[in-house]
């Protein structure tokens, strides 16, 4: 029962024809907040220019770290070709490192495809 009085109070002040007027200084506050809006200048674009370098001199460092590994474990083993042994062992002092930089490569991995989906995702969205 009181429900239905809860119910039909609000269908009564619905219902009403009376005229909705926000209150004193609202309007006046709404529209200064759109002219400071529209007088901000733009936002500054992220240097593009900048990080590409060094992105570029990061990737290449991963890389020369990658190619001094394998360069020092080729050292590390006694020489296969006189030997004549053909599979390759790797010292154990050797596989911990590797072990991390398959971790460092499958990190740099994930990471450049979040990037690369999110940049796909942005793209359609129009937001650049």
């Amino acid at each position: 029962m009181e429900s239905m009085k809860k119910t039909s109070k609000l269908d009564r002040i619905l219902t009403a024809e009376e005229e909705l007027v926000p209150s004193s200084g609202f309007v006046a506050s709404v529209m200064e907040r759109v002219r400071e809006e529209a007088a901000a200048p733009e936002p500054i674009p992220f240097p593009w220019k900048r990080v590409v370098p060094g992105a570029v001199v990061a990737v290449g460092g991963v890389a020369w770290i990658g190619v001094e590994v394998v360069r020092q474990a080729a050292r590390s083993l006694p020489d296969l070709r006189a030997s004549g042994a053909s599979p390759l062992h790797l010292p154990l002092q050797m596989t911990g490192t590797l072990e991390d930089a398959g971790w460092v490569a499958a990190a740099l991995g994930v990471s450049l495809l979040s990037w690369l989906l999110a940049r796909r995702m942005i793209g359609r969205s129009g937001l650049i």
